[in-house]
């Protein structure tokens, strides 16, 4: 049933693909998945985002967040860098814990001045918690990617994803912790 979810959150944010500068980031674990649609909203560096991580065994999450993103420094320089909030809905399997958090956050990419097709990246979402409703109690991500651009609006990546939550007053749980592949295209 969840699968089916994905599939029609993967199809929905296909056919809204044809958006001017949207972004479609899909990527796999051995037993997790994730895709994330990201459009601009605005010519002021506004971004939208939508997103959806599904483990077999430990977790569904889903979130929606609108993110800044710009030029660290100066026009023109390889750091692109984003801060923002998302709404998280997590439903952890097993259990019948779920909830809701507002996480603030950042995220950064850097492509070689040199090596222009090569870039590093990540991100970091965190909510306290004053915060989390439901049964969370606090929520954590984080990520870093290393990317290669194989067309001109597509880039291939391996990284790592780390999700822990606590609910009800425990200690934090390790909800995912993958070594992931991925790919991302760019709408222009």
């Amino acid at each position: 049933m969840r699968l089916k979810h994905a599939g029609l959150f993967l199809v929905l944010a296909s056919a809204a693909f044809a958006a001017r500068g949207a972004n479609l980031d899909f990527n796999l674990a051995s037993n997790a998945l994730a895709v994330d649609y990201t459009a601009n909203l605005t010519d002021t560096g506004l971004e939208g985002d939508i997103g959806y991580l599904h483990h077999t065994d430990r977790v569904d999450i889903a979130d929606v967040g609108l993110d800044l993103k710009g030029n660290a420094s100066p026009v023109g320089s390889p750091l692109i860098f984003g801060v923002g909030g998302k709404f998280f809905y997590i439903s952890p399997k097993g259990t019948s814990s779920n909830g809701e958090v507002i996480g603030i956050g950042a995220h950064f990419r850097y492509t070689w001045p040199t090596y222009n097709r090569f870039a590093i990246g990540g991100e970091l979402y965190y909510a306290p918690s004053v915060v989390s409703f439901g049964d969370a109690d606090r929520y954590l991500q984080y990520g870093v990617r290393a990317a290669y651009e194989i067309l001109r609006n597509a880039d291939v990546y391996v990284g790592y994803r780390h999700v822990s939550a606590a609910f009800n007053g425990s200690p934090n749980v390790t909800l995912d912790s993958s070594i992931v592949v991925g790919m991302s295209l760019l709408s222009s």
